[in-house]
C-alpha cells in the first residue's frame, strides 16, 4: 500500500504546472463555499432552534427604530405563560472619538440579572462577568473583535461616543467579554444606568417574551395582538425564529444567487478535475499497459488515478477551507481591517469543523472527476498500445 500512495504523489509531480493550477481552482471554491454555507447553515440554524419558537419579540410596527412606551413594558410581561423577559434599549456610536467605521458598536442597556438565561447565543460569556456587571454600575461586556480591534483589557475604562444620543457620550468599565459571533462589534450594560445617565426611561427599543413552549408563545402572539390592536403605537409581536427568517429574508435573493454560483462552480471544478485528470491519463496509456503486462489489475489501474485525484480534492480542499478560517479568525481578531466581507466572518464565523467538511468536499470532487478517467484507464488495451508503438 506504501508503494502504491507513493506511485500516485510521484504521478502528481510529473506535471507540476497543471497539478498547481487544478489544486488552486478547488482551493478557490472550496473557500468560498465554506464562507457561503457557513452563514446559509448559521442563519437556518438560528430559525430553526426551538428556543427561537418560544421566545417573543416585541416591537412597534411602524417605526425604526422602535419606540415602546415603558408603561407596556408591566401591562405585557404580567400576562399567564411568561417565564421570563427582557428589554432593550438601543445606544449606537463608537468607541473612541475617531469616528472611523471598522470603530462603530452597538451598546444594548438591558436587565443583566437574566442575561445568559433569556439570550442564547450569549452563552458563551463567562457568568463570573455578568455577576461582576450586576456589581459594577457602568459595567459593560464587550464583544471580543472589540477588545482585541481596540486592544483593550478586562478592568479598563472607555467613554462610548453616541450618535443616537448625541451629547450623552457614556463611560464604562469593562468586566467581561463576548466570545466572537453575532455581537463581536457590541456591548451589553445595565438599563438602569441607560435610563439614569440619558434621561430616557418613558420609551423602551423592544420588549423579549420567553415562553415554556412554541405553543404558549403562538397564544400568546394572539393575545397581545388582540388587546393592543386598537391602541396606538401598534405593536409587531414574531417569535424569535420569525424575526431572524424575515431579516436573513431581506438578503435571500442574494444569497440564493450566491448559492446558485457556487452550484454551477462546484460542477465545473467537477469538469477541471476530470479534463485534468483525463489528459494526464492519455499523456500515460503506454505506462499503464506496461503496469498491466507487469501484473496491475484493471482495478488497480483505476485505482491510481482515482488516488491521483481524490489527493489533489482533499488538499486542495484542506487548502481553501483553511483560508477561509483562517480569515475568520483573523477578523474576530481584528487583524483585518473591518469592512462588509469581514463583517460577514465575525458575525458568521466559520467553525473548526469546516476543515474536515472541506477536506471532505475536496475528496468528493476529485473523486467525482475521476470516474470517467478512471474507467478509461482501467480499459487500456495492451495490444492496443503497443501495436501503435510498433
Amino acid at each position: 500500500m506504501f508503494k502504491f500512495c507513493t506511485l500516485i504523489a510521484k504521478n502528481l509531480g510529473r506535471n507540476k504546472v497543471r497539478t498547481a493550477l487544478t489544486c488552486s481552482a478547488v482551493a478557490v471554491l472550496t473557500c468560498i463555499f465554506t464562507i457561503v454555507s457557513t452563514i446559509t447553515t448559521t442563519v437556518e440554524g438560528y430559525v430553526k432552534n426551538e428556543g427561537s419558537q418560544s421566545k417573543l419579540i416585541v416591537s412597534e410596527r411602524w417605526l425604526t427604530p422602535s419606540q415602546l412606551p415603558m408603561r407596556y413594558v408591566p401591562e405585557i410581561t404580567q400576562l399567564r405563560g411568561i417565564e421570563d423577559w427582557s428589554v432593550w434599549h438601543y445606544y449606537g456610536g463608537h468607541f473612541d472619538d475617531s469616528g472611523r467605521e471598522d470603530r462603530g458598536g452597538l451598546g444594548i442597556a438591558t436587565r443583566v440579572d437574566n442575561l445568559l438565561s433569556m439570550f442564547d447565543d450569549l452563552d458563551g460569556t463567562d457568568p463570573a462577568a455578568v455577576k461582576a456587571l450586576q456589581d459594577e454600575r457602568t459595567g459593560a461586556v464587550v464583544g471580543r473583535h472589540m477588545l482585541e480591534l481596540m486592544q483593550w483589557e478586562i478592568g479598563q475604562q472607555f467613554t462610548f461616543i453616541s450618535t443616537s444620543h448625541p451629547g450623552t457620550n457614556l463611560r464604562f468599565k469593562i468586566v467581561g467579554e463576548i466570545p466572537g459571533g453575532t455581537w463581536s462589534n457590541a456591548f451589553f450594560f445595565r438599563d438602569d444606568y441607560y435610563r439614569e445617565a440619558t434621561g430616557e426611561d418613558s420609551t423602551v427599543n423592544l420588549i423579549w417574551l420567553r415562553m415554556a413552549d412554541a405553543a404558549t408563545a403562538d397564544r400568546l402572539t394572539e393575545e397581545i395582538t388582540r388587546r393592543f390592536e386598537r391602541r396606538q403605537p401598534e405593536l409587531s409581536v414574531e417569535t424569535e425564529a420569525s424575526s431572524i427568517a424575515r431579516i436573513a429574508g431581506r438578503n435571500e435573493a442574494v444569497l440564493s444567487i450566491i448559492q446558485l454560483i457556487v452550484a454551477v462552480l462546484l460542477i465545473d471544478m467537477i469538469a477541471v478535475v476530470s479534463n485534468s485528470i483525463s489528459i494526464a491519463t492519455r499523456e500515460r496509456r503506454v505506462e499503464m499497459s506496461v503496469l498491466k503486462v507487469l501484473g496491475f489489475l484493471p482495478l488497480q489501474i483505476a485505482g491510481l488515478v482515482i488516488g491521483e485525484a481524490m489527493l489533489v480534492g482533499g488538499i486542495s480542499g484542506l487548502l481553501g477551507t483553511s483560508i477561509a478560517w483562517g480569515c475568520s479568525q483573523l477578523a474576530l481578531g481584528g487583524t483585518l481591517p473591518t469592512n462588509e466581507a469581514t463583517q460577514f466572518l465575525t458575525t458568521f464565523p466559520v467553525p473548526d469543523s469546516a476543515l474536515i467538511t472541506g477536506t471532505a468536499l475536496g475528496l468528493g470532487i476529485g473523486f467525482l472527476g475521476s470516474i470517467l478517467p478512471a474507467w478509461s484507464a482501467r480499459s487500456v488495451k495492451v495490444t492496443d498500445v503497443f501495436a501503435k508503438l510498433s
